[in-house]
């Protein structure tokens, strides 16, 4: 009769230990609604063929301890990425630093009272014929992820806004979630997926860059 080796025996005893500790992944049925922003306001349907140059203003944060500057910038560089990605204008990013030098401020937000001068300044500056403001409204980084945006683009010369909107991504709903797979499916570049689909739905920086292209494709036409 053969004698189990030891040092196999302990492998065998670690390897079941470790399977019976796996739960299954959650799986998301494939069939079922897609999410799709609703809170999106449009004053035209085709942006104006003047808006040629647009500025696009450092992110803020909707309460002071949302995010880590790290992360804050980890998002806001995604944010700005799939922007350029979309060619309805040609962008220009407003850095903290010339906002502090010009108004003694980093950033600013829509839903604040602004400079009286602060779009003619970034107009005169910039060349610009519109500015984007962009807030992240809210922001879970731990599984399930969330982000919120709250952004508005407006005229440089009068301020009037053109696009806004304000829409929470919540990877737990599964409308969302389904958006989200559809999205990385299609602009995958990793091999996480077809060991664990739902890794990109645990990821900060991935679900970003997913809502951020959802987010500007509302957008008005070009």
């Amino acid at each position: 009769m053969k004698t189990l080796n030891p040092n196999r025996s302990w492998i065998l005893a670690i390897g079941l230990i470790l399977a019976g500790c796996q739960t299954p992944k959650p799986s998301l049925p494939e069939l079922g609604a897609r999410f799709e922003p609703k809170n999106v306001y449009r004053a035209v349907d085709a942006l104006p063929g003047n808006l040629q140059r647009v500025v696009l203003m450092p992110v803020t944060l909707s309460t002071p301890d949302l995010a880590t500057l790290d992360h804050r910038n980890q998002l806001a560089k995604i944010l700005e990425e799939e922007l350029r990605k979309t060619h309805r204008f040609e962008v220009i990013k407003a850095t903290p630093e010339e906002l502090r030098r010009g108004f003694g401020k980093d950033a600013f937000s829509a839903g604040e009272p602004l400079p009286a001068d602060l779009l003619t300044r970034i107009q005169s500056a910039h060349s610009a014929d519109g500015v984007i403001f962009a807030q992240l409204a809210s922001y879970r980084p731990f599984p399930p992820v969330a982000i919120g945006w709250e952004l508005r683009l407006v005229t440089a010369d009068q301020g009037g806004t053109l696009w806004s909107i304000d829409e929470t991504f919540d990877a737990s709903q599964a409308e969302v979630a389904r958006s989200a797979r559809d999205y990385f499916r299609g602009h995958h570049t990793g091999a996480s997926e077809l060991a664990d689909p739902q890794s990109d739905l645990r990821s900060p920086s991935r679900f970003c860059r997913y809502t951020a292209q959802t987010v500007w494709q509302t957008l008005p036409k070009r």
